[in-house]
């Protein structure tokens, strides 16, 4: 029996024509594509998910789990900073050595409560001022086991060549440990000052430190790096030298910001952001006291 393309066959012999068949195979050539794709999809989305997941866990890890945001809520003062790196004196306490169920002075009061574990604030009132850091009560005793040294200092530093985060332990001035706390690949503090306190109510005078000029930062009510450095004595303590290097315009400090970034698989795509504010309640304390 002769027929052609497109004629219908005797449902008895044939059920469909070629056109009928060629245009399956397209439909189901369209359809796994669109599955393979669908897959595809999925799973480079669940790849990327992860990878975010566990670059922002390294992130938090740097925070939590070694601390960091521990150490700067308790920073009682300032002695070093810039965008990279931060050296601050905290109390015996965070020292590994320290042991808060000793009674260091033997007072019968346990150290964990006892407010002079070394029982010499009343020295305070017989020493020259340079003097006074290491006597008093806890807060403003860095020398609390007598050994004319302060205690506890760290550093917390970010080296952008092989971009991992230190953290420098001293007990008693000597360096006790310095331990890598992660790899990240932006890392960055941010400082400020409050006009709410005492030191900084007064030089809110923006860029120029001077006040009425209306500049830029002028009664803002934020208190930056630029106005504690620009704004000259007697209304602050300034010395214009473009950097915060000096006991007095660390003082002024009273909000640590950091920022972290992290690219995990470096691909030039940042896979994780991390930012945590913090105001450690014994900066203003300990110079207030």
């Amino acid at each position: 029996m002769n027929f052609t393309i497109g004629q219908r066959i005797d449902s008895k012999t044939a059920g469909v024509t070629l056109v009928e068949v060629m245009m399956y195979v397209v439909l189901v050539s369209i359809i796994g594509l669109s599955i393979t794709t669908f897959f595809q999809t999925a799973v480079r989305g669940a790849k990327k998910t992860e990878l975010q997941m566990l670059a922002l866990s390294d992130l938090r890890d740097i925070l939590t789990k070694f601390e960091i945001e521990t150490d700067i809520y308790q920073i009682n003062e300032l002695l070093e900073i810039s965008t990279t790196s931060i050296k601050f004196i905290s109390d015996i306490t965070r020292s590994p050595l320290y042991d808060p169920n000793a009674d260091y002075d033997g007072d019968g009061i346990i150290n964990k409560y006892d407010s002079d574990i070394d029982n010499d604030a009343q020295e305070r009132f017989f020493l020259p001022q340079d003097q006074q850091w290491k006597v008093g009560y806890n807060l403003e005793d860095d020398d609390d086991d007598n050994d004319d040294k302060i205690d506890v200092i760290i550093k917390i530093y970010w080296d952008p060549l092989d971009k991992k985060v230190y953290r420098e332990l001293y007990i008693n001035e000597g360096l006790y440990s310095n331990k890598v706390l992660g790899e990240v690949t932006k890392f960055e503090f941010t400082y400020s000052g409050s006009k709410r306190e005492d030191l900084g109510k007064f030089i809110d005078l923006g860029n120029d430190g001077v006040a009425g000029t209306k500049d830029y930062g002028e009664n803002d009510g934020k208190i930056s790096l630029r106005e504690i450095d620009w704004t000259l004595p007697p209304t602050g303590h300034g010395n214009r030298s473009g950097t915060i290097d000096t006991g007095q315009e660390l003082r002024y400090i009273t909000t640590i910001g950091l920022k972290l970034e992290l690219d995990r698989n470096k691909d030039g795509l940042v896979d994780a952001k991390l930012e945590t504010e913090l105001m450690p309640p014994m900066l203003p304390l300990k110079w207030r006291r």
